[in-house]
């Protein structure tokens, strides 16, 4: 299996999870690790411009689907002294 077919298999399996969750796998789940440090990869190689313009676009437009909320872990400080969060993190 060359580069690029190993590359399209991750994003199809990136793709498939993020269509399904609406966000990124979660790093506590070890069954979904290393798709989330896929991800993350292909970030630091778009912001060292050492990722080919078809990949970009087709990365970037995976991730303008995934929500903004809050999928779990830990809240930051500035949100419980807000009141979005108990000090539990339960909303």
């Amino acid at each position: 299996m060359n580069r690029d077919e190993i590359w399209n298999r991750n994003f199809e399996q990136l793709q498939t999870y993020v269509r399904e969750h609406h966000h990124l796998p979660d790093k506590k789940k070890v069954e979904n690790r290393g798709l989330l440090n896929w991800a993350k990869y292909q970030r630091k190689k778009i912001k060292e411009g050492a990722l080919e313009e078809e990949k970009v676009k087709a990365f970037v437009a995976l991730m303008a689907t995934r929500t903004t909320e809050h999928t779990g872990g830990r809240r930051s400080q500035r949100e419980k002294a807000e009141g979005l969060t108990d000090a539990n993190g339960i909303n």
